[in-house]
């Protein structure tokens, strides 16, 4: 996987590189938007690690939130980790309207860093398979402004869920094998969205 990290501090690039390089991703390094961009128009990327506050805004995430707003127009396909380090709730709430995969919070520690790119990983090859394989798309989120960063995820979650459910006509087994969970996640997140195969949307 193709990985590129996006933050005006070389100190940090460098710590995250060599996170991530010596788990076997390959990483390329941008220190501004215009730097970020012109990498994305250039290369496969896969994920991308992005730090919200940079030049000539470090203190607002405009230019995260520019970044974002190139991908979802350009190769929404791309799974993003914005990295926050003030105003976190409200910085990762905007990061995700805008199309962010998942945000971590400052300090960035190895083990949650990791986890977080392993993920995106996940959704990234699941999502392409799915659009290859089964005819499915990139799951869309629909959410309210009042609703905060927790909603927006299970949003997300479930609509995949549901979409993945329906394709395969609510066959647990398959679902769990589409999605690379076990069938006691998929039965877990059934429950927990409350997801009846007898819902008009599974019975058209």
């Amino acid at each position: 996987m193709n990985c590129l990290i996006v933050d005006d501090d070389p100190a940090l690039r460098s710590m995250l590189g060599f996170s991530l390089e010596s788990e076997g991703y390959s990483i390329w390094e941008a220190a501004s938007r215009e730097q970020a961009l012109a990498c994305l128009s250039e290369n496969d990327i896969q994920v991308v690690v992005l730090d919200m506050g940079m030049p000539p805004a470090e203190h607002s995430p405009d230019e995260g939130l520019a970044v974002l707003d190139w991908l979802s127009s350009h190769i929404s396909k791309i799974k993003t980790i914005v990295l926050t380090g003030q105003n976190v709730e409200a910085t990762s709430y905007l990061a995700l309207k805008h199309g962010a995969f998942d945000f971590l919070e400052k300090p960035i520690d190895n083990l949650s860093l990791l986890q977080a790119v392993k993920r995106a990983c996940l959704f990234y090859d699941q999502e392409e398979k799915l659009k290859d394989q089964e005819g499915l798309h990139k799951v869309s989120i629909d959410v309210s402004l009042g609703e905060g960063v927790k909603q927006v995820r299970n949003s997300a979650e479930e609509k995949l869920v549901r979409q993945v459910l329906m394709q395969t006509q609510f066959n647990v087994h398959e679902t769990a094998r589409l999605l690379g969970l076990k069938r006691e996640n998929v039965y877990y997140l059934i429950k927990k969205y409350s997801i009846d195969r007898d819902d008009e949307a599974f019975s058209d």
